[in-house]
């Protein structure tokens, strides 16, 4: 761990370089350039909500809007697609970067790592968005319910618990790049890995409480699949303070840091174990 960080520290500009770089080549020659990003989230919130909110009629709790529903939505949308992103593109990264890897002296490392951050700054762009859902709904043009229908459970709206949101970046962050590490190295041993990753995230994406309640699971005696998802803890974490302004609940944030530190250590070391084989590898 001590060699990975001073290889982090000495190759700071070159991982920011990289970032930057990422971020300014993902819509390079199309005329809305950096729009898309904005589009994205919209686009497939629109899609899952016509499906999940109005064809499905799905609802967290009794009395709940169409609004406050698809808001729910676009949060889990959000952490998921930044979290699909990151493992998709990390377990191929040294596959497409062979050229660096087997011909000059390049930190690897660095690679899973930057993919991630890239990926978590793509994602701030739909948290701006959906806080202005949540602004919309809460205080400009207030959702009233329809005449019979049960009281909302909770209030709309954000405050300062915005403050927890650079720790739930933190530990998304150290999560996505633990796997990320672990992933990309094992992905030369078994090139398969690549091709399986895709089908693994959409199963991960439908049995994670993204389009449905977690209290769907729990009524189909399934409780102990919710428990053991890291992704639902983080997920859910991230509704609390970004749709309804409350805190995360400490427990789960610690455990969900526990977690991530003990994945990202064995990542890493996995990784760098395995650094000096990948030129043979590929």
């Amino acid at each position: 761990m001590l060699t990975l960080l001073r290889s982090l520290r000495m190759n700071r500009r070159l991982l920011q370089d990289m970032v930057r770089r990422d971020l300014s080549a993902r819509y390079v020659g199309s005329s809305m350039g950096f729009f898309w990003s904005v589009i994205f989230p919209l686009l497939n919130l629109v899609i899952y909500m016509f499906v999940f909110s109005f064809v499905l009629n799905t609802r967290w709790d009794p009395g709940q809007s169409k609004e406050e529903t698809a808001l729910l939505m676009l949060a889990g949308i959000l952490v998921w697609q930044a979290f699909a992103e990151t493992l998709s593109r990390s377990t191929n990264t040294l596959v497409e970067n062979q050229n660096l890897i087997q011909k000059v002296v390049f930190p690897s490392e660095i690679l899973p790592i930057y993919l991630a951050i890239s990926a978590l700054a793509n994602m701030l762009i739909g948290v701006a968005i959906a806080l202005v859902g949540v602004a919309f709904y809460a205080w400009i043009s207030p959702i009233v319910p329809e005449a019979g229908a049960p009281a909302p459970l909770r209030d709309l709206g954000f405050s300062y618990t915005l403050i927890a949101l650079p720790l739930l970046f933190a530990v998304q962050l150290v999560f996505t790049t633990g796997l990320g590490f672990l992933f990309s190295a094992l992905n030369l041993f078994v090139r398969d890995v690549y091709h399986v990753m895709g089908v693994a995230l959409t199963v991960g994406m439908f049995m994670t409480p993204i389009f449905y309640p977690a209290s769907l699971v729990h009524k189909a005696g399934l409780g102990l699949v919710l428990k053991m998802n890291p992704m639902y803890w983080l997920i859910d974490s991230y509704r609390r303070v970004l749709i309804y302004g409350l805190w995360p609940h400490p427990p789960v944030v610690a455990a969900f840091a526990i977690v991530a530190l003990l994945l990202f250590f064995l990542g890493a070391t996995f990784f760098l174990r395995q650094k000096p084989r990948f030129p043979d590898l590929l």
